[in-house]
């Protein structure tokens, strides 16, 4: 009883405020992207341009009907090697190109045939605990709650990577709930579970697993080590649950993967354009213009990556506060694998809600953080549809121009000081 008259008394504390006015424009530019992706498609459609480069009723949980029939031959060679040409049932065989967990996790979904239901069941439960969630954080800063539950929840509608995720029934979405978990739990100091989920969302999709240097920056190697045990343990166990044998699983989870990588890699078309925010993508623009193949490029790229990072980590983000941190880390994590569509971009909600809470001390305290209004006015454009910067006829693409902006936050992560001794400017 008394913690929670302490914890009433603690939320009554905390004085009232407006929600400050860069987090009002930051809403309004969301609401007017989002009406503006329609616009553009309703345009087109008059003119007499093809339909569907961005349609919510065009590809409706096609990312998840993809692997119905492939998940009748669970448990067989046949899973991982198609050997036949014909339909298993009413459903053609697609090799599933995710990580073995990944793989492990999707089979629940389709055992009592209706996928369909039961991914937007889970969907249901993991965004309204993420709204809420959020809504208790900026009700414990001050904003009222109906405000602080509007604003997350017309966020999510509004926002393409989230709205089309979902749609399309994208395993992003169990992804996303294992690395948003241990972000939070980082933020609130428990680093061994931020680890362990941490390592669950790489064995997931493998990208994650820069979310573990996170804990290198801190120092906190058990937590470290536990990551990378979940990781081994999670990837293991499901090599030996899909079978036929650990072997089988193995080889043919590494050519299903690493086979679809290198394709996309390599490719030149509309779809990688408009719809890939990776910096890939802009290093294969340089290189059409020069001549260089571009499936030979993957190694220099990574590599070139890997030293941009080390340079940015080592020379100023580890010393700055959790949110330069964490922002950087997952910009940077969403930007450099050569293939990262949109569904990636919702890791950047952690980040942006961390952002918005700094926005709210500041407008309490008084204080304008440097920086802050540029770098949420960022999210804007990159939470919307590439739709909206995809124009062929003039050489725009929504893929290259998202990379760019990207680039833009991450810079604005490694430049500004978000928390802790913060420059601010006094109003």
């Amino acid at each position: 009883m008394r913690t929670n008259e302490r914890a009433k008394a603690g939320r009554a504390a905390v004085r009232r405020v407006r929600l400050p006015g860069v987090l009002r424009w930051f809403w309004v530019g969301s609401a007017a992207a989002f009406g503006l992706t329609f616009l553009v498609g309703w345009v087109e459609w008059r003119v007499g341009l093809p339909r569907g480069r961005w349609d919510p009723l065009l590809g409706a949980m096609l990312d998840l009907k993809e692997y119905v029939g492939t998940y009748r031959l669970l448990h067989a060679a046949g899973f991982f090697f198609w050997t036949g040409g014909r339909p298993v049932g009413d459903s053609m065989w697609s090799a599933v190109a995710y990580p073995p967990f990944a793989a492990a996790v999707m089979a629940p979904l389709y055992a009592a045939g209706r996928p369909v239901v039961m991914y937007l069941m889970v969907a249901a439960v993991a965004l309204g605990v993420g709204v809420w969630g959020v809504r208790g954080a900026l009700v414990r800063e001050g904003i009222g709650g109906g405000t602080a539950l509007m604003l997350p929840l017309t966020l999510m509608v509004m926002s393409f990577p989230m709205v089309r995720m979902v749609w399309q029934g994208n395993i992003e979405l169990v992804v996303w709930v294992f690395a948003a978990g241990g972000c939070v739990a980082f933020v609130r100091g428990r680093e061994d579970v931020a680890g362990a989920l941490w390592g669950l969302a790489a064995a997931m999709k493998l990208y994650p697993v820069m979310l573990l240097v996170l804990l290198v920056g801190r120092r906190r190697y058990r937590a470290l080590g536990v990551g990378v045990g979940s990781f081994v343990g999670a990837t293991l166990l499901s090599l030996w649950w899909l079978g036929p044998s650990v072997g089988t699983a193995w080889h043919g989870s590494v050519q299903n993967v690493f086979g679809y990588q290198g394709l996309r890699a390599g490719e030149w078309t509309l779809r990688e354009l408009a719809a890939n925010h990776s910096a890939f993508e802009l290093v294969k623009v340089g290189a059409m213009v020069v001549g260089a193949p571009m499936g030979r490029l993957t190694g220099a790229y990574y590599a070139c990556g890997a030293a941009v990072f080390a340079v940015a980590w080592f020379g100023r983000l580890r010393k700055m506060p959790v949110t330069n941190q964490l922002l950087g880390v997952t910009v940077f994590m969403v930007l450099l694998p050569t293939i990262s569509y949109f569904h990636a971009l919702v890791h950047l909600y952690v980040p942006l809600v961390m952002l918005m809470i700094l926005a709210i001390r500041a407008e309490r305290a008084g204080v304008r953080v440097r920086g802050l209004g540029v770098t949420l006015m960022l999210f804007v454009p990159l939470l919307g549809s590439f739709t909206l910067f995809t124009f062929p006829r003039v050489y725009l693409f929504g893929g290259l121009v998202q990379a760019g902006l990207l680039v833009g936050l991450f810079a604005c992560a490694v430049r500004f000081q978000f928390g802790g001794d913060a420059r601010v400017e006094g109003r």
